[in-house]
């Protein structure tokens, strides 16, 4: 790098304006020895962040007249980390300055995080992207219409004849600036770097007015402004600047000029540093910044501050009109967002029925898939540059995903009526919320109340609790969504994966209930209150016959005579359900009367009207509910239990739910990482299902079975 006037100057601490910036003249090992003593808080340099060369590898263009403003725009916005504009820990600084130099954008980045500065001087900090904010259209470049139109088929990246379709930005707006590993615009690099940009600044401005070469030193003069009739009182400073002068005569118009240069920038930093401390709006710095810098070297502190107070003056009556005075509630159109839409859009594409439908272009998986990721080029990860959504980010497709999945799951466990024929028979208890084994208590020995004396003493009853427990089982699955289903836009597969989904789940839940009627060949668990199976002789609840009235009317009997454990007493409860396999339904809705008409009071025209077994609350009622056990093969075995609303005797609790009392619906999950598992290195967005929960029988008390051979 040439040695300047200025530079000379400046020997105690070496200076050099290059790219209208300062770099100090230490090497990055001395900087790095200075932050690790603390003395380096602050850095700023200066960077190309943007070429205007196309195409680049996002296929975005703006349009030469939008680059200029854009530029500024940026100024005051943060300086990143890889766009995270999620966590707080990934901003490292502040964009100080910003500004097109024919195609390249130039920006100033002041760092203000110990981890920014030491990655800078490590350089790891030296390419840079830049995100914005969508405020006009974006454009096709081949045929000019808008790129998510439905006029436009062109899909950027793609060549048509000699030219390349690139998404044209409308008057876009700065949102951040980024160090990134590989930009989309090629030819990002650092052009120079300042430490203690203010200090260094002062220092030399201070020495060179100290050694007597001011700003009004005409060529050919040794001495400054400051004496009278050109004279000065002999000083050490006014020896070193005649020394400097001699020994640069030859240099002090480009002295001059350099000190000019010097204090424009002095008074353009102190201008940057008052609009940063303001709290003004950007756009407000803008202007205070377009009218106090029209002459910078006469820049006057004291009219900049009045130019800020203005502008706060002026805000404040602005905004003061929608201050609120009273509350009114906000329509759905008000508090909508383009994720509103997006999550609109993906239900109705994942088969979410009922929800609105969305305009022609979000029809479309594929286009679905484009505007939320911005992945024109199909590479499986998020472009944030491209993505239409201004808050958007690598979880939003996974979250939107999920969200959908989560109410088709809703609407398809609706729908399963015949596979959650368990709800029915099985009481939810609740739980700690911890995934240890849950005591089935049953107490025993309460059948009735002793009559207590006047003025006696109550007794206390001996009772016994039943000693059966259920263990928490983790069930699931999981799918893959790929990139090439979102390509092709295969919208069948996709809605059919949450279907099946929930419907295994649901499946799993009745298989295990129904399970419980089948083990051990028809006798099932063994309980381990009394090391007896549970349907068996000593319980008073096995039988051989098959189904018919008369038998359904024995094991009626069976059940209603079984005797309260520690007490001796009658439970004295109708048995509410028969479970029966699909073979013996209509059998029993011939032998309960439903469905002929031969059951119930008569309607208006004195003929009995037909009852409906499902629609009524049933406690306390002799006639029994014909439940279809899908799982059951066995055309004849058949069972009866009573309410467990009256009486508890299988028992669910589940991991996620554990209030208890409801039968919680299974859980989706996502991935949210663009660099994790499948979505690394297949491309595949897995959807898993996850379906925790127990089971267990509290008692053989209230249940029956019918085990018929052959």
């Amino acid at each position: 790098m040439k040695d300047t006037a200025a530079e000379m100057l400046l020997a105690s601490e070496p200076a050099v304006a290059e790219a209208g910036v300062l770099w100090a003249g230490l090497d990055r090992a001395e900087l790095r020895k200075r932050q690790a003593a603390g003395e380096l808080q602050e850095l700023e340099f200066e960077a190309i962040v943007f070429r205007a060369a196309y195409p680049n590898w996002n296929y975005v263009r703006f349009r030469p007249e939008d680059l200029d403003a854009f530029a500024g725009s940026f100024v005051g916005v943060p300086f990143l980390r890889n766009h995270d504009m999620q966590d707080i820990a990934a901003r490292d600084g502040i964009v100080t300055a910003c500004s097109m130099d024919g195609e390249e954008m130039h920006a100033r980045v002041k760092l203000t995080t110990p981890e920014g500065i030491s990655d800078f001087l490590a350089g790891r900090i030296d390419r840079f992207s830049i995100s914005w904010f969508k405020r006009g259209e974006t454009l096709c470049s081949i045929c000019h219409q808008d790129v998510f139109g439905t006029q436009c088929s062109h899909v950027p990246g793609r060549r048509y004849g000699d030219a390349v379709c690139e998404m044209v930005q409308v008057d876009p707006v700065g949102r951040e600036i980024s160090a990134v590993n590989v930009p989309a615009a090629a030819g990002t690099h650092v052009l120079a770097e300042l430490v203690n940009w203010k200090e260094r600044m002062m220092e030399g401005l201070e020495m060179v007015e100290k050694c007597g070469v001011g700003m009004g030193t005409a060529p050919g003069s040794a001495h400054g402004d400051c004496g009278e009739e050109g004279e000065r009182a002999p000083s050490e400073g006014q020896g070193e600047a005649r020394a400097l002068a001699g020994e640069f005569a030859g240099l002090r118009e480009q002295v001059a000029a350099e000190l000019r240069e010097l204090k424009v920038a002095r008074n353009r930093l102190q201008l940057e540093t008052m609009l940063e401390e303001s709290g003004l709006p950007v756009a407000a710095q803008g202007l205070v910044r377009q009218i106090a810098g029209q002459q910078p070297e006469c820049l006057d502190m004291s009219e900049v501050q009045r130019l800020i107070e203005g502008q706060k003056a002026v805000l404040a009556a602005a905004a003061q009109p929608n201050v609120v005075s009273g509350l009114r509630p906000l329509t759905g159109r008000e508090m909508r967002t383009g994720l509103d839409d997006m999550q609109e859009a993906l239900d109705w594409c994942l088969g979410v029925q009922g929800g609105p439908t969305p305009a022609p272009s979000l029809r479309n998986i594929r286009d679905v898939y484009l505007a939320i990721t911005g992945d024109v080029d199909f590479y499986g990860a998020f472009n944030r540059e491209h993505s239409q959504l201004a808050a958007a980010s690598t979880a939003t497709l996974p979250g939107l995903a999920r969200n959908s999945l989560n109410k088709v799951v809703r609407q398809h466990y609706d729908n399963l009526a015949t596979f959650r024929w368990y709800e029915r028979i099985v009481d939810v208890v609740a739980h700690d919320g911890s995934t240890q084994d849950i005591d089935l208590v049953m107490v025993d020995g309460l059948a009735n109340l002793p009559t207590v004396a006047e003025g006696a003493a109550y007794t206390e009853a001996v009772t016994g609790d039943a000693r059966e427990s259920m263990s928490f089982g983790k069930r699931g699955v999981y799918v893959g969504i790929t990139l090439e289903m979102f390509r092709r836009s295969d919208i069948a597969k996709m809605q059919a994966i949450p279907r099946e989904l929930v419907k295994a789940a649901i499946r799993t839940r009745s298989a295990a209930i129904a399970g419980i009627f089948t083990a051990a060949s028809g006798a099932g668990p063994t309980m381990v209150d009394d090391s007896t199976a549970l349907f068996h002789a000593n319980h008073g609840n096995l039988a051989t016959v098959a189904f018919s009235a008369a038998e359904w009317a024995a094991a009626r009997k069976r059940i209603f005579s079984q005797t309260v454990p520690g007490t001796g007493s009658k439970l004295g409860l109708w048995p509410t359900f028969a479970l029966l396999p699909v073979d013996l339904y209509d059998t029993a809705l011939e032998v309960f009367g439903y469905g002929t008409g031969d059951v119930g009071k008569p309607n208006s025209g004195g003929t009995a009207q037909t009852v409906n077994p499902y629609g009524e609350s049933r406690l306390g009622d002799p006639r029994p509910i014909p439940v279809v056990v899908p799982e059951w093969t066995d055309a004849t075995d058949w069972a009866q239990i009573v309410d467990p609303r009256l009486h508890p005797v299988i028992q669910m609790a589940y991991a996620s739910a554990p209030q208890g009392g409801i039968h919680a619906l299974p859980e989706i999950y996502e991935v949210r990482s663009e660099t994790a598992g499948l979505m690394f290195t297949n491309d595949t967005l897995p959807i898993k299902i996850r379906d925790w929960w127990a089971y267990g029988v509290a008692t053989y008390v209230g249940v029956g079975k019918n085990n018929v051979s052959g």
